[in-house]
């Protein structure tokens, strides 16, 4: 019998006709197998192993041979294997569409994880096919992301605190917790440094928090009034002044605290300093009593930031006590005005009740660049002030009345001599000058503040950016997958050697090229679509097609989409908008995401979010988000925009995505606004204006 009777089962007799089929389909089975990255498996009706392909041995480190005729369950961790045997008899039923799970794989020190789809065999009676598909990447990405949001939420927490005007006496208690909790301390609490009578540096706890079950050590006298050169080696207490994290375990520390610490069952310890008007001022510490472990770069990082934002608060706590001793010495006399103007921390001017300057403390000429300030004696207070800025600040110079209080604090940029803008908050007073009715305006340096928010609003952005990029993984895994296939299939006909084509085989390999290149254009619009979302390009506005923004967000949101609801698009005719792409992907991601996460999992036939683009009576662009979720309270609708609100648990969100949607289309010209009834869902319209339309800032 020739080799193609052989495989082909042509002159055998029945039987051997059976035997040879399934032999054929065997290496069928295995060469389509040899071509994909998933591992692609058969069981018997009992689910033991019948066959596989050689990406089982990269997946799980032992030989396909080595598992035939065993249960595939025995793959899986323990605690999984109720979960797998469920899967299959679930499997079992649905031929036609495959049943899905991730599970932990038992082999190997670390955990790994594989989506496991199986569907029954129509071939073989209690038979099973299925593939596995590691997903270990995706599983540590979403961990690390939750990880990351869950300490923001506490910054932002911590942020939300300080900034609250009852937390003025008791800032250190106030913080305390969310930053204990969050970083998984057994402790927090707070130093602070003070000499004695010979001007020794020692250091006292003020404050403090426990986990539950652990000692308080507040009242310890060992922890009062204990030599700071006794408690920190001299290259720890180097780092605190630069401003650096020390962390170790106690013996790490000095020789005089290093019992204590033992005594009080910790076992790692790490340090944060708390530095006020540049000097060292104490630090604020974390006790971990259960393991000698390291906090992570990260973790230190963030709890940084908190560090930094406390020793911002107890700097502004100083500088309010300040100004309200100063505002009373103003209104009692006017002698020694000009003397105390002059010695004043914080930036002064005095100026006339329509704005022109009349004296600038040295602090204020400091401030905002000057050498002299004789150099902005004459000018206008609002030509310190940026154009657009300059209606806030005159509404604000307009409340100051003669002899009155001082009006409300307002946020106005500032620009300095060399064009860069700080961000002040102005306090001014009436008072009289010289015999004459005018104005004295105190700044507040509130730079450093803006910036350290808008890096929290930064990280915020990263912690989307991280879960939307673990759902991406999975979506790149399609068309990757069947891009390397077809590239292999054709290294594998074409052969090493040249050899002329027939015309079949030149239109079946066009035609696998076709597919692979549709494949990588998928791709490349994912790619594209993440470079769009991480662009920070604040300054370029130009025209943009709403269109492509809301097919770029629903492509990338498509996986926290796809278990809830169907997408519908109602696209209307309507021109492109004026904007900037990067900042207007964002608000419509964070609508359409807002929108999956009012749907519960599991109701895709009952729900859907629908995507409509109209122009409205006034010419302008909206776009309306529409969804058949839960809805939103009445008490919580008048509240939704505002900063740091949100409806989430703890830990799956920080409260500034519908914030920064608003400040964004706010500064472009737009509105956003909401509707909503309770079990009926919500609507979100997002009006913009037309390129080349004139914006109406409200």
């Amino acid at each position: 019998m020739s080799q193609e009777q052989r495989e082909t089962g042509v002159g055998a007799t029945p039987g051997q006709t059976s035997v040879t089929s399934d032999l054929v389909d065997t290496r069928r089975f295995q060469r389509a197998g040899s071509l994909l990255r998933e591992v692609v498996f058969e069981l018997d009706a009992a689910g033991r192993l019948l066959l596989t392909c050689r990406a089982w041995e990269r997946l799980v480190g032992t030989s396909a041979e080595a598992w035939k005729g065993r249960a595939l369950v025995d793959l899986f961790h323990p605690e999984d294997r109720d979960q797998a045997r469920a899967l299959l008899r679930t499997a079992l039923s649905r031929v036609d569409s495959p049943a899905r799970l991730e599970l932990r794989l038992a082999c190997g020190p670390q955990p790994r994880w594989v989506e496991v789809s199986a569907t029954g065999d129509p071939e073989r009676l209690g038979g099973v096919l299925g593939t596995l598909v590691d997903v270990t990447a995706r599983r540590l990405a979403e961990e690390a992301a939750t990880t990351r949001e869950r300490y923001l939420g506490a910054m932002v927490e911590v942020q939300r605190r300080l900034l609250e005007p009852e937390s003025a006496g008791d800032q250190y208690n106030a913080i305390l917790e969310p930053l204990g909790r969050v970083a998984g301390a057994s402790r927090a609490y707070v130093f602070e440094f003070h000499r004695d009578g010979s001007g020794r540096i020692l250091q006292s706890q003020r404050a403090e928090w426990a986990a539950p079950g652990v000692s308080r050590e507040l009242e310890n006298p060992e922890t009062q009034a204990a030599p700071v050169d006794e408690s920190f080696r001299l290259h720890q207490l180097e780092e605190l002044r630069r401003g650096e994290a020390v962390q170790g375990m106690p013996e790490a520390f000095g020789d005089g605290i290093a019992p204590v610490l033992m005594a009080q069952g910790i076992r790692s310890l790490l340090v944060l300093p708390l530095t006020v008007h540049g000097e060292l001022f104490g630090f604020i510490g974390f006790d971990n009593c259960d393991e000698a472990r390291a906090w992570s770069h990260v973790e230190v990082k963030l709890l940084s930031g908190a560090a930094g934002a406390l020793s911002l608060a107890l700097e502004q706590h100083t500088t309010d006590a300040l100004r309200l001793r100063t505002e009373t010495a103003l209104r009692r006399t006017e002698a020694g005005f000009h003397l105390l103007i002059e010695g004043f921390p914080d930036p002064v001017v005095v100026h006339t009740t329509d704005g022109m300057l009349l004296s600038v403390n040295p602090a204020m000429a400091r401030y905002l660049g000057y050498q002299d300030p004789a150099e902005l004696l004459g000018r206008h207070l609002l030509g310190l002030v940026r154009r657009e800025d300059q209606e806030v600040a005159r509404r604000h110079l307009e409340e100051a009345q003669d002899g009155g209080l001082a009006a409300r604090s307002h946020e106005v940029p500032l620009v300095r001599r060399d064009g860069q803008v700080v961000s002040a908050d102005l306090v001014t007073l009436g008072v009289l000058f010289d015999g004459v009715p005018a104005r004295v305006t105190v700044a507040r340096d509130f730079t450093e503040r803006k910036h350290m928010q808008a890096q929290l609003m930064l990280g915020d952005r990263l912690a989307s950016m991280g879960m939307l990029a673990a759902g991406i993984a999975h979506e790149l895994n399609n068309p990757l997958s069947y891009v390397l296939s077809n590239l292999e299939f054709l290294h594998r006909a074409l052969g090493p050697l040249p050899r002329p084509l027939g015309a079949d085989e030149l239109l079946e390999y066009q035609q696998v090229l076709e597919d692979a290149r549709e494949g990588s254009e998928r791709m490349r619009q994912i790619v594209r679509q993440l470079k769009v979302f991480s662009r920070v390009d604040d300054a370029h506005d130009e025209p943009v097609d709403l269109h492509r923004v809301l097919d770029s967000v629903t492509q990338m949101a498509a996986s926290e989409i796809r278990p809830r609801a169907r997408l519908v698009k109602q696209y209307g005719d309507v021109p492109a908008v004026r904007g900037n792409e990067g900042k207007l992907f964002q608000v419509f991601l964070n609508l359409v995401i807002n929108a999956a996460h009012a749907i519960p999992e599991g109701l895709t036939d009952t729900h859907e979010i629908r995507l409509i683009s109209r122009v409205d009576a006034e010419g302008r662009v909206v776009v309306d988000v529409r969804d058949t979720g839960r809805g939103i309270a009445p008490e919580h609708l008048r509240r939704i925009f505002d900063p740091f609100f949100t409806t989430k648990a703890p830990g799956q969100g920080t409260g500034l995505g519908l914030s920064i949607c608003d400040t964004i289309v706010r500064a472009l010209g737009g509105s956003i606004s909401v509707e909503s009834t309770p079990g009926h869902g919500a609507t979100f319209h997002v009006a913009l204006h037309a390129a080349g339309r004139p914006a109406r800032v409200s």
